[in-house]
C-alpha cells in the first residue's frame, strides 16, 4: 500500500508542479529590478557598437561612424547608464502603477510590417 501511494505521489507531483507555473506568473520584484539596472548601467557601451553596426551595411562605413558610433550610440549609452542607475537606486521602492517592479523602459520599437510568404513572383509558381 505505501508503494502504490508513493508511486501516486511521484507520478503526481509534475503535473501539481506544473500547474503552479502555468497559472501563477512571475511577479517582479526587487531583485529583478536592482538586476536589470546594474545590467543597463554595466552593459551600457555596447550600444556605441551596435548602433554602428546596425549601418554599416545601409549607410557605408564614414556615416556608421560618425552617426551610429558617435551620436546615435552615445546617445543611446547615456539614455541606457541614466536608466540603469535610475532603477539601482530605486530598487527598494516599486515605482509603476498598483506597486510593480516592472521597467519603465520602453520595448524596442516594432515595425508591424508582416512579409509575405512566399513573396509575390512566387504566388503561382506551380
Amino acid at each position: 500500500m505505501k508503494r502504490i501511494l508513493a508511486l501516486a505521489i511521484l507520478l503526481a507531483a509534475p503535473q501539481l508542479m506544473a500547474h503552479a507555473d502555468i497559472s501563477m506568473p512571475v511577479r517582479d520584484s526587487f531583485y529583478d529590478k536592482l538586476g536589470r539596472g546594474l545590467a543597463n548601467f554595466t552593459v551600457a557601451s555596447t550600444e556605441m557598437f551596435d548602433s554602428q553596426y546596425g549601418m554599416i551595411d545601409t549607410d557605408g562605413n564614414t556615416v556608421a561612424f560618425f552617426k551610429g558610433f558617435i551620436v546615435q550610440g552615445t546617445s543611446r549609452m547615456v539614455m541606457d547608464m541614466g536608466h540603469g542607475a535610475f532603477e539601482i537606486i530605486t530598487s527598494p521602492f516599486p515605482t509603476q502603477d498598483f506597486y510593480s517592479y516592472r521597467s519603465m523602459k520602453m520595448k524596442p520599437y516594432d515595425s508591424m510590417v508582416v512579409n509575405e510568404y512566399p513573396p509575390a513572383d512566387l504566388k503561382n509558381w506551380y
